[in-house]
């Protein structure tokens, strides 16, 4: 009787105790690493360990024997050395910089100047390798602008609206685009394979291999694709809409404590709070992977398990709850604190949003992740003393 009467605070304790859990486990982390998040970020000098940094303009001049994790609007790298970066951005520069390899993805990619050891997976509005850039390994590059002016040591693949091709690739080049070109004195090492609506190579240009035009992507039936496809997106938007719709209104009323705590520090602390969303959304594999490699460690690796994927639809939540009650406050600038009408009517309305948004191609997954990242960031911020508020409520 005694438990059935104080069940959800007991409940509420067991779910802020597996939140503490993940929280000592990336503080452990956080110990053996470097973070920076900011407006604005300048680091410089020698890191000894992974390295983790998030801001509106962030300028790099670091040494790193291990990875390097950066996310900002402006990226600027000068003499940057790591062994694996991975970047994302909405203009990114690098020079003179030197990794194992490179993960990117922004608007405007630019590799002024440096040395790739092993490969390059990089996709971007613009992306350009520059003549003083070099690739050892293999390159895989997807855009809308792409030209290509570093030799390339192993295979290219590109795709792009318009792709250009002015260095030298060791191994098979892969090219598909509108336009394609393929520059003076260039020399392929393997089979080039291409597919384009304008294709062009300059006499002077060597192909070694076999060189194979691509056959057209075969049309479907789109009389009845389209039927199809109407259907099946029409049946899963209706799903979605309503399990996410659900999802969130059951979050927002049950916890309005840590809605409107964690809205308020998107609200006043952005930067911050992705930052460390992004922190966590990034460190806690690391610490599954390294619990799961010792016999001791594997049983609480499973417990951050689950409490990663737990605390997912919380951290949706916080970012739908927080864009609704944003277009609340922009619809009318005088209306008081949200009541439960006013939070259930304003929630949905955000997690339609959020569902039309999610369904435009790139677009919709950005948004989500980006959602993701902040409401992780402001949940395991303001989750514990919301929480604990909750349980003393349910006690008295």
């Amino acid at each position: 009787m005694l438990l059935k009467r104080h069940s959800p605070f007991l409940r509420i304790l067991f779910f802020l105790f597996l939140l503490f859990v993940l929280l000592l486990a990336t503080g452990v982390l956080h110990a053996q690493i470097e973070t920076a998040a900011d407006e604005d970020v300048n680091a410089e000098g020698v890191l000894q360990d992974i390295a983790f940094f998030a801001a509106g303009n962030l300028n790099l001049s670091v040494k790193s024997m291990d990875d390097i994790f950066a996310a900002g609007g402006d990226i600027d790298m000068t003499g940057v050395q790591a062994d694996k970066i991975h970047l994302a951005g909405a203009d990114v520069t690098m020079t003179d910089v030197a990794f194992h390899d490179v993960i990117a993805a922004g608007g405007d990619l630019n590799f002024i100047s440096g040395t790739v050891t092993d490969d390059v997976v990089a996709a971007g509005g613009d992306l350009t390798l520059s003549r003083a850039f070099s690739v050892g390994g293999s390159a895989i590059l997807a855009g809308g602008d792409i030209a290509v002016a570093a030799p390339i040591d192993g295979e290219l693949r590109a795709a792009a609206g318009r792709l250009s091709v002015a260095a030298d690739v060791a191994g098979d080049a892969r090219l598909v685009g509108d336009t394609v070109r393929i520059g003076p004195n260039v020399t392929i090492g393997g089979d080039l394979r291409y597919r384009a609506k304008t294709f062009a190579m300059d006499p002077s240009a060597v192909v070694k291999g076999e060189i194979i035009e691509l056959d057209p992507v075969a049309g479907p039936d789109m009389e009845r694709w389209s039927i199809q496809a109407a259907a099946a997106a029409a049946a899963f938007f209706l799903i979605f809409l309503v399990g996410v719709a659900v999802l969130v209104v059951v979050i927002a009323l049950a916890l309005p404590g840590l809605m409107n705590s964690a809205s308020d520090m998107i609200r006043n602390k952005p930067l911050s709070t992705l930052g460390i969303g992004f922190l966590i959304t990034a460190a806690a594999p690391v610490v599954i992977a390294a619990l799961f490699a010792t016999v001791i460690g594997a049983p609480l690796a499973v417990m951050v398990t689950a409490i990663y994927v737990a605390v997912a639809p919380v951290a949706i939540a916080v970012a739908v709850y927080f864009t609704a009650m944003s277009v609340r406050r922009l619809a009318s600038k005088d209306a008081g604190a949200p009541g439960p009408a006013a939070r259930t009517v304003w929630t949905l309305l955000g997690g339609a949003l959020f569902v039309v948004v999610g369904l435009v191609p790139i677009l919709g997954g950005l948004v989500w992740f980006v959602a993701y990242v902040f409401g992780l960031g402001a949940a395991m911020t303001r989750g514990g003393k919301a929480l604990a508020a909750a349980g003393g409520e349910q006690a008295a």
